[in-house]
């Protein structure tokens, strides 16, 4: 049996918040019409590979403790509040426009499966760092940038039917938080 650390998923999921949020603060600190502005050149070279790694770890580490859950006795204390939580955390809406109404499991099952990992930008609403006139309220706004907004596309085929998920990052962070933190 495979002992996963629950410290371990945890911090996995700390780090991919902090991914998305800094992409916020580094967007607005980068010049948009620069794209070797350092800042932005180790985002764009590790910024995909680091989201990908921690979200296949967090669905990976949660299909085996959810598959270790299953075969626990069926009266155990341990599988009861384990079944509790995830019951509550399943109703969660783990996509935006989510037609699949995907639970917990088949999230981690499409974020495992998928072909496509692309995180969804929104244009940033404050002023950017190089647009001082508007930053000292001197100026209309000048500079449009964007950042990720903390959702992921996902997209890929079950079975020979297509399927797309925009998954809300937040709402899975805090499912998976609630299931692993009790």
């Amino acid at each position: 049996m495979y002992l996963i650390d629950k410290g371990v998923v945890l911090q996995n999921l700390y780090h991919l918040l902090c991914l998305f949020f800094a992409n916020k603060e580094i967007a607005r600190r980068s010049n948009p019409e620069n794209e070797n502005a350092l800042l932005r050149s180790l985002e764009t070279r590790f910024f995909v590979a680091e989201a990908s790694r921690l979200l296949i770890e967090v669905a990976v580490a949660v299909r085996v403790i959810d598959d270790q859950m299953k075969k626990r006795p069926q009266g155990s204390a341990e599988r009861k509040q384990y079944e509790a939580i995830k019951a509550k955390v399943d109703h969660y809406e783990f996509g935006l426009f989510d037609e699949l109404n995907l639970d917990l499991r088949q999230t981690c099952n499409k974020i495992i499966h998928s072909d496509v990992m692309e995180p969804h930008s929104s244009p940033g609403v404050e002023g950017h760092e190089l647009d001082y006139g508007y930053r000292y309220g001197e100026d209309e706004k000048s500079i449009d940038w964007e950042h990720f907004n903390g959702f992921v596309r996902l997209a890929g085929t079950d079975r020979g039917k297509e399927w797309f998920v925009l998954l809300d990052l937040e709402v899975f962070v805090s499912a998976v938080y609630e299931l692993l933190a009790a």
